[in-house]
């Protein structure tokens, strides 16, 4: 054993003594050892090394833990009634002990984990489920468990089932019974963080949590502001998905529990972000679980515990984001400076989820006392419900109000935001009946306005209507039909839109997909893009053309006046196909630039698709030689790029 070790191992023998002056001298010296360069070395390579008889980090911990035994015994003895001098010598002491322990586990653990994570969280635990030592340490040490401890990733690894269980069963018993010593914010970011813990590394701690969290969220109501109820509801989120895997009933049945609660909290106490988006994943959980890929029926896989009462919470929830959505347009109507327009995406999917359970062929008015509800078919006299209910208007009639009553952005985006994410998760939601009025407000819509950043969510919104309509076989769609006019209208507005370098990859993307599903023939216009020099390759328009080439039949020529100026050294007039390579090979190219080494990459990009092979083998084909000369310099260009 070095001189340094011997030392040390002196030192720790001190500390069991039973007189506090020498103990106090012995915890000095202990100190400045445990800051000598040497000393911590030769402690580390002891560790490393496993000796068993040599002295190492978990031998000095246990002499360590020995010292703060002394020091507790003392604070058991000490009388109660003292002097407030005494009383703050006294917490002086106590909050030296604490940062004695903090400081020895980062001392130990700095350049890597060599403490035993046994021993430490026996020590932790049995210093939190005493009164006496969880006055004193109790919030020390539950910092140190949560910045020291739970923070290393091999812990985790190192941490059995029962000691999962255990740590949560103390803390969430202190969270439902706070002490005065331990800051219950605390206790919350502990059991947000050992729910998770235990959810990844064991399996089997359902049972006894589902009680837990129904108590916690029951607290809710008598206790205004609980401290962290965030991470309250980010540990029942965390626990719900992990349960839900096994206990899918149990997990229904404390959702359909807690659910009015949480829409309290919402509606009532003004949830600031970090709650607010941990209360909309609770409800987003809820309906995956009661509605696995949007379910609506229990042959599809749906289920509730309380049909009727789930039936209820849905109706609440979509009135609240009703109202949600109408505040957010409110806000940005008096709002000043920049501010973001668009909703964010897990609200999004939230209210396309909840439109999609409530949304029926035919149009409905909910009708709401506080203690039924009622759904009524829609009047068409105007004769209203009774004073003393609410109504709430469902379908898809409420959608299109939404997008034409209002010219203010923050009130239409959100609308065209639901209506995009709600025909892409759940096509069949969107009636065959509704494919026409709905396409005739997004049309007006994007007349209206084909830059800015309404334009682009109008845009998606488009592109998923389309990908929708391919997959109704019941739909028709004739020349002369209404439909077909619709669309015509909107790819004549599309192809203006590529102008604005907001909106181009949106209306490249949506004239792809309308290409793709043969809803309107690929015009003169449209190929004129790929056969001048007004419009350079970029990547979104590389892919509508891919998709264009796959889709459709390459004419030989656009128009006389393209013909006119497309003539080859030896009179004849080359090909639209020519024109298309010669656009997409050299398209970023000024005429006087030989080298296309700036490009390559771009057309680099997409030669590995099998999509882009097929699209320049058909642009190479039926013997044209002005295409296959393109054709060969690039692959010679695109070898060359590579090389270098």
């Amino acid at each position: 054993m070095s001189l340094a070790l011997h030392e040390l191992l002196l030192c720790c023998r001190q500390l069991e003594t039973d007189k506090a002056t020498e103990r106090r001298k012995e915890i000095d010296k202990f100190k400045r050892l445990l800051q000598d360069q040497e000393t911590v070395q030769q402690l580390d390579r002891n560790s490393d090394a496993r000796h068993g008889k040599q002295l190492n980090w978990d031998t000095v911990f246990r002499f360590l833990q020995k010292y703060i035994c002394k020091e507790i015994e003392s604070l058991k003895s000490a009388k109660a009634n003292v002097s407030q001098t005494t009383h703050a010598a006294r917490q002086k002491k106590m909050q030296e002990i604490s940062s004695l322990v903090k400081y020895f586990i980062r001392c130990a653990n700095k350049r890597a984990p060599r403490l035993k994570c046994t021993e430490l969280l026996l020590h932790v635990t049995d210093t939190v489920k005493d009164p006496t030592t969880c006055a004193a340490y109790g919030a020390d040490y539950s910092s140190i468990l949560l910045k020291d401890i739970l923070t290393v990733r091999k812990y985790w690894c190192e941490i059995t089932p029962q000691q999962w269980a255990e740590l949560l069963n103390i803390y969430c018993n202190l969270y439902l019974k706070p002490n005065s010593a331990i800051n219950r914010l605390l206790v919350a970011r502990l059991i947000q963080t050992l729910t998770r813990g235990g959810c990844l590394q064991t399996e089997g701690m359902h049972n006894k949590f589902f009680s837990f969290f129904s108590a916690v969220v029951h607290r809710v109501r008598e206790e205004k502001n609980l401290p962290g109820l965030d991470q309250i509801l980010a540990a029942l989120n965390i626990f719900l998905a992990a349960a839900s895997l096994n206990c899918r009933m149990r997990v229904c049945k404390l959702g359909e529990e807690v659910f009015p609660i949480v829409l309290r909290v919402w509606t009532l106490q003004r949830p600031k972000d970090a709650l607010k988006e941990e209360i909309v994943e609770f409800f987003r959980l809820m309906l995956r679980v009661h509605h696995p890929r949007g379910a609506k029926t229990v042959e599809e896989g749906a289920y509730a515990f309380d049909g009727d009462k789930w039936q209820r919470n849905l109706y609440n929830l979509y009135d609240v984001l009703m109202c949600e959505i109408s505040q957010i347009g409110s806000r940005g109507k008096y709002s000043s400076g920049s501010r973001n327009i668009a909703v964010k995406e897990n609200l999004v999917e939230l209210m396309s989820d909840i439109c999609h359970q409530l949304f029926t062929e035919d149009t409905r008015i909910l009708e709401i006392t506080q203690a039924a509800y009622a759904v009524t078919q829609r009047d068409h006299h105007g004769s209203g419900a009774p004073s003393k209910r609410r109504r709430i208007e469902l379908g898809w009639e409420v959608v299109r109000d939404k997008l034409q009553r209002s010219k203010n952005d923050f009130d239409v985006i959100p609308w065209l935001q639901i209506s995009a994410c709600l025909i892409a998760r759940h096509p069949m939601s969107l009636p065959s009946g509704e494919l026409t009025p709905f396409l005739a407000v997004l049309h007006q819509l994007l007349a209206e306005q084909r830059r800015g950043e309404k334009a682009i969510f109008v845009l998606k919104c488009l592109k998923e209507v389309a990908i929708c309509q391919k997959q109704k076989p019941d739909v028709t769609v004739t020349p002369k039909s209404d439909l077909q006019k619709l669309w015509a209208k909107i790819w004549a507005v599309t192809l203006r839109s590529l102008s604005s370098p907001q909106t181009e990859a949106d209306s490249f993307a949506l004239l792809g997909v309308m290409l793709q599903g043969v809803l309107v023939p690929a015009d003169r216009d449209f190929w004129k893009i790929f056969s001048g020099s007004a419009g350079k390759p970029s990547s979104s328009a590389v892919q509508c053309l891919c998709l264009a080439l796959t889709s459709c039949i390459v004419p030989d020529h656009v128009t006389s006046k393209l013909e006119l100026h497309s003539h080859d050294g030896n009179g004849g007039k080359r090909l639209l196909k020519e024109e298309i390579i010669k656009w997409l090979l050299f398209g970023h190219l000024d005429n006087e630039v030989e080298d296309m080494g700036e490009h390559t990459p771009l057309i680099n990009q997409y030669f590995s698709q099998p999509s882009f092979q097929k699209s320049l083998v058909s642009l190479t084909m039926k013997n044209s030689s002005a295409a296959m000369e393109y054709f060969g310099s690039f692959l010679e260009c695109s070898h060359q790029h590579k090389e270098v």
